[in-house]
């Protein structure tokens, strides 16, 4: 309590000169954008590139400013710009240079570029090519390396994301910087819209100490627009399945300077495309396998969110309050396979979450940044299995005469509800030691508080008493700057604490009784991070840590439904080791990025999902091992042409030599079931400008994905021509795009699983076939 009212203190008595936005665009003679052009301010040496549609936007102090455009090929061109407080806009044409510079110094970077050249291993996408495409979050991310995301069935369904062998909570999300762990399901990677996104940062490993987070394997965190300027994003599309999205993203700045974002979207589909399934006849038992329509899929989600405060003042660089609202409701088609047809069993979940962002660079004038961030999520789920029907995949159903009281997924009926109620709070204090020294103090603080009931159970209620788990974690970094910036390190410590409160029931009818389960722990954790830049292309890699990861609300708990809980779980921990090459070719217009990884983990009590028939439970591993080798080659040629290729291979094997008894253990170093080792990508971008006018542009884009066929059980047991697996993947993705009014206007078709392939992320449980999207968006800025 002390430190947040030295905060408020600080807030309050801050006094120093204030900031606006100096914004704009840059195109050559032609009136196509120029992309990576360098913008400096002169006098106070800060800088910014321009991104893929020639548009930039820099922070300065008010006032008047010398300003430099530098771009290779172009002559330089210099302005003098007044910053007021209503801010500045400039769109300048660069003229070609006859005779090619020998050498142009660059000093402004790119957000994305920064992170990119941080110590830790970490990928940066830029979406903002892809606003006008019928995309979600998780599409895009499935197609960067190491990264692969399996999904249940369509729009909606449950997935998991694995990021280089980790998966599961063992990743953590952010939205710029905050977490998402209890946003709850309308608030997930496969329905946030691409048009809220402005970039994709994803470490691997290694987890920087400002998100604050416990991740075992690396961490997503999504960068949303935060230029201070006026604009409204407008957007729907239909699609198969009867698919429908719409969106809404807009920003209004007043002349006082109160800043107001509203986002809002909605998603629906019915995921009626056609699997082959094994149809049991209700009349006679028999069996024949068929190609059927899903009847029990739907899909609703609607989320709302408003935000409202200030930015670049002379006390906050942002201080904002927000409000989210959410909810979802999903229809259950199956279990984790589709041996049993579900007609009527469904969950809904509804959130509503106040949100408080606070950050300041150079507080009072010195070199101490600071930011706050706060939510309390409000939240009520329910899972309904009531029904005594038995389906097939017809549609067709029986009433079960014998043990009515079994739901259809369940053993018993259920109408399960539980509200949560969660906190989470992180601060953050970095500060400039000395030149090249930065230190940097990071606490993350959540606490989650889980009711449940059931009006029809026959045993315990799971939460019929409170369940509690609370986490903070602590985290300090010191970076040291070398050779002129060429060689930097990063230490750092962690200090992870937990305190669980489980009330678990057992035993049916009259004799179920509530066993108090107290779980309260400590861990440490540690690391190094360096780079070392050899030449300005060249650059060298290096990361150890040793790290813990605690278990989640869902792993602990469960859902009441298709997850058991399992009060028993440990924490998991690792020792990570990361090394990555990164060399970038070319000068002008022609140019190649160049990335080589290779990661080795040594995982302990690795937590895992596994299938219990139609339920599931987390269960510990005690020892694994990854070998990890990734590559990504991208050729990119002016604006109008990218291309990318990459692979993943994983390695991942059991370590565990005896087993709890002393014997030897059959499975040692055998491989990791039900998890792909062998996965890539190919994306070719096309860009085609002043195609109907001076400011349109034209783009296609073909995109490939491949994964190798991977057992669903141990690879050593059982013979290989009866063994399960989930075979070969490869599927193919083609999109254009037509955007009018250098992007106020935009069109795009997108037709998925071109060619109708059969396509696998689980077991038995197939995927949508070829689909198609036409999406209409509007976009307009100040």
């Amino acid at each position: 309590m002390r430190l947040i009212l030295i905060y408020i203190f600080i807030f309050i008595s801050t006094m120093v000169h204030g900031q606006s936005m100096f914004t704009g665009s840059v195109t050559d003679s032609r009136s196509v954008p120029l992309t990576g052009v360098a913008i400096v301010a002169n006098d106070i040496q800060k800088g910014t590139l321009t991104d893929v549609n020639g548009r930039f936007s820099l922070a300065l102090p008010m006032g008047d400013h010398a300003i430099t455009f530098q771009f290779i090929g172009y002559k330089t061109y210099h302005t003098i710009i007044s910053i007021k407080r209503g801010g500045a806009t400039l769109d300048v044409v660069m003229d070609e240079e006859v005779d090619m510079l020998n050498e142009v110094v660059v000093t402004g970077k790119s957000e994305l570029t920064e992170t990119k050249e941080q110590p830790f291993t970490v990928s940066t996408l830029d979406v903002e090519p892809l606003k006008v495409s019928d995309l979600n979050i998780n599409q895009i991310l499935n197609t960067t390396t190491g990264v692969r995301i399996r999904e249940d069935g369509g729009l909606g369904s449950d997935f998991n994301f694995s990021l280089n062998g980790f998966s599961g909570s063992q990743v953590k999300f952010f939205i710029d910087g905050m977490p998402m762990d209890y946003f709850g399901s309308s608030l997930t990677l496969n329905n946030i819209p691409v048009n809220l996104i402005s970039g994709i940062e994803v470490y691997k490993g290694v987890v920087p100490i400002h998100l604050g987070s416990d991740a075992l394997g690396g961490a997503i965190n999504i960068l949303t627009n935060r230029s201070v300027r006026d604009y409204l994003n407008l957007s729907y599309s239909i699609g198969s399945f009867n698919t429908h999205k719409a969106s809404l993203v807009g920003r209004l700045v007043s002349s006082g300077g109160l800043v107001t974002n509203l986002n809002a979207f909605y998603n629906y589909s019915d995921n009626n495309y056609d699997i082959l399934a094994d149809v049991v006849d209700v009349s006679t038992g028999k069996v024949k396998q068929d190609e059927v329509e899903r009847f029990h899929d739907a899909y609703v989600s609607k989320t709302i969110q408003l935000e409202t405060g200030v930015q670049n003042k002379t006390y906050a660089d942002q201080l904002m309050l927000g409000i989210i609202a959410s909810e979802n409701e999903k229809e259950l088609q199956s279990g984790f396979n589709l041996v049993r047809v579900v007609g009527e069993a469904f969950t809904t979940d509804k959130v509503l979450i106040p949100t408080l962002k606070y950050s300041k660079e150079e507080l009072l004038g010195t070199k101490l940044d600071v930011r706050l961030q706060a939510s309390y999520k409000i939240g009520q789920s329910m899972r309904v299995d009531t029904s005594s029907r038995q389906y097939n995949w017809y549609g067709e159903y029986t009433e079960k005469e014998l043990d009515v009281r079994s739901g259809e997924i369940s053993w018993d009926k259920t109408l399960f509800k539980f509200d949560d109620h969660a906190l989470a709070a992180s601060a953050l204090l970095s500060v400039v030691l000395a030149e090249g020294h930065r230190l940097t103090v990071n606490n993350t603080y959540s606490r989650y508080r889980r009711v449940g009931s059931d009006p029809i159970s026959y045993n315990a209620v799971p939460f019929s008493e409170p369940n509690y788990l609370t986490k903070n974690i602590a985290g300090v970094s010191y970076q040291i700057d070398m050779l002129q910036g060429a060689l930097r390190h990063i230490l750092f410590g962690k200090a992870l604490y937990m305190n669980a409160l489980l009330m678990t029931g057992e035993g049916v009818g009259n004799n179920d009784k509530l066993l108090e389960i107290n779980n309260r722990e400590m861990y440490p954790g540690y690391g190094l991070a360096s780079t070392y830049f050899m030449n300005e292309h060249l650059q060298f890699k290096a990361s150890y840590e040793h790290t813990y990861r605690l278990p989640e609300v869902l792993e602990l708990f469960g859902d009441g439904l298709q997850r058991l809980p399992n009060a028993g779980l440990q924490a998991e921990k690792s020792q990570n080791f990361n090394l990555s090459i990164i060399n970038k070719l070319g000068t002008g217009a022609s140019r190649w990025h160049i990335e080589c990884s290779y990661l080795y983990r040594l995982p302990e009590s690795l937590i895992r999902n596994v299938a219990l028939g139609q339920t599931s439970q987390y269960e510990n591993l005690q020892s694994a091992r990854s070998s990890i080798v990734e590559g990504l080659i991208k050729y990119h040629y002016s604006n109008k042409l990218q291309l990318e290729v990459n692979a993943s291979y994983q390695s991942i094997v059991n370590n565990q030599k005896y087993t709890a008894t002393g014997a030897e253990n059959h499975l040692y170093r055998d491989r990791l079931p039900n998890m792909p080792f062998l996965f890539g990508n190919a994306n070719l971008n096309w860009t085609i400008h002043n195609v109907g006018g001076r400011s349109n542009r034209l783009n296609f884009t073909w995109a490939t994905q491949y994964v190798e066929a991977f057992y669903l059980k141990w690879p050593s047991q059982g013979s290989r021509e009866s063994k399960y697996d989930i075979p070969r993947q490869l599927s193919h993705d083609i999109s254009g795009a037509y955007s009018i009014g250098d992007g106020r206007y935009n069109m795009s078709v997108t037709c998925s699983n071109l060619f109708d392939s059969m396509l696998f992320d689980n077991f038995r449980l197939q995927k949508p076939g070829r689909a198609y999207a036409l999406k209409l968006s509007y976009y307009i800025q100040q």
